[in-house]
């Protein structure tokens, strides 16, 4: 039978001669009755806690960026949707559990619509697929493919390490650029600060020196005057967000745009590595999931194709798609498509031959983990000392500068 959502009620009774009162959260009333009876309770008074209706001041936001389920919120979800249903729980009852844990205001609403989808008839693939904002290809083939199989619980644990993965892949470029950014924001800042509040000081003390300031103090002076006049400021933030709307827009639209920052994003010197590297994790803990599931190695390759966004990728796994029909080994195709490294496919012949592909898959997406982290480790290593030294230079080409006529100055008094 479909699981209901639960209703609340206060109640008051009495309990071997005493008073009692409280809440209970049950089915319906009469579950609500039978319950309290059950715990001894008599002489029972129920009422309804009615939900609280939204004002106009309540309405959901659901559009552009106010709409969006955090990653980590999927995750949490996920787990424990997976933990409950381990346990024993059917889905629509640990979906409900889940509902009255969930904080996020967008994933309840979520949450909430696939349980009534189930309760409608509905499977569970179907539920989610109704929500693709939030759920990927990816999540939505695991889920399918745990439905079908039967083993539900086995794949949502699966696609629960999948997206912790995913999450510690995104962590850590986020923690290689954290720094960098911090330092060229605190660098903006500064040099911002000084060409509007200190520079202009200085100004007044040149002034009546009564020399040609030299060329390094003259630029400097002159980009503290352009900077103060605010509409100069405006055309530069304006035009950066027209830079970045046509860009939005020439992506999105225009093919070969995407390609070519494709091509140019795996040509950048670790950052390549670090797409790369992360990327062929993915795809190949996807790929195993998915054959150990029994999906067809065609619909697998297809959904690995979802992977990653840059064009390099997707067009190669395209072009396997189209020959993997053929019969040619899937070592094979990968060697033959150059923006994969040589190893994978190297691998890959290993699995082929021993016939544990699934296995050898997990192995080497672990492998390129490992890979993936070493090169973050790396670029952290190599990205410190050169930001050190650029926010250095910069403060001190500009402090420099500031000075330069004072010490010429001086020169000219002491000769």
């Amino acid at each position: 039978m479909a699981a209901e959502l639960q209703k609340k009620f206060t109640y008051k009774g009495k309990k071997k001669g005493k008073k009692v009162k409280g809440e209970i959260e049950v089915a319906g009333l009469m579950q609500a009755k039978k319950a309290l009876r059950e715990e001894g309770i008599r002489d029972i008074t129920l009422k309804e806690i009615k939900p609280k209706q939204k004002s106009a001041l309540d309405i959901e936001i659901t559009w552009g960026p106010f709409g969006a389920i955090p990653a980590k919120e999927i995750l949490v979800f996920t787990k424990k949707i997976s933990t409950m249903m381990r346990a024993g729980l059917p889905i629509v009852e640990a979906m409900i559990l889940v509902s009255t844990q969930t904080k996020n205001a967008n994933l309840k609403r979520v949450n909430n619509d696939m349980i009534t989808r189930l309760n409608g008839g509905a499977s569970l693939s179907q539920s989610f697929r109704a929500h693709t904002r939030y759920f990927d290809n990816v999540y939505l083939n695991m889920v399918e493919a745990g439905e079908i199989s039967g083993r539900l619980d086995t794949f949502l644990d699966r696609l629960t390490e999948m997206l912790e993965k995913q999450q510690t892949i995104k962590a850590g470029i986020k923690s290689a650029l954290f720094y960098p950014i911090t330092l060229v924001v605190i660098t903006v800042t500064i040099s911002y600060f000084m060409l509007t509040n200190v520079v202009p000081t200085f100004q007044e003390m040149f002034e009546g020196l009564g020399a040609e300031l030299p060329a390094p103090t003259q630029a400097i002076v002159d980009a503290s005057n352009w900077i103060q006049k605010g509409e100069n400021v405006a055309r530069v933030i304006s035009t950066a967000f027209a830079i970045f709307l046509l860009n939005k827009f020439l992506s999105k639209y225009m093919y070969i745009i995407r390609k070519i920052k494709s091509i140019i994003a795996l040509r950048l010197p670790l950052v390549g590595d670090i797409i790369v590297k992360s990327t062929v994790a993915r795809m190949s803990l996807l790929l195993a999931n998915l054959l150990a599931a029994g999906v067809t190695i065609v619909e697998a390759l297809k959904v690995c194709s979802t992977v990653s966004k840059n064009v390099q990728f997707v067009e190669a796994m395209d072009r396997i798609q189209e020959k993997i029909v053929t019969g040619a080994p899937l070592s094979q195709l990968f060697a033959n498509e150059k923006v994969f490294p040589i190893a994978l496919s190297q691998l890959m012949a290993v699995g082929e031959r021993t016939g544990n592909m699934d296995e050898m898959l997990e192995s080497i997406a672990k492998y390129y983990e490992e890979e993936f982290q070493a090169v973050v480790d790396g670029l952290s290593t190599v990205i410190e000392p050169l930001m050190i030294v650029f926010v250095g230079a910069m403060i001190g080409a500009m402090v420099v500068a500031l000075y330069l006529p004072i010490f010429s100055a001086g020169d000219a008094f002491a000769g």
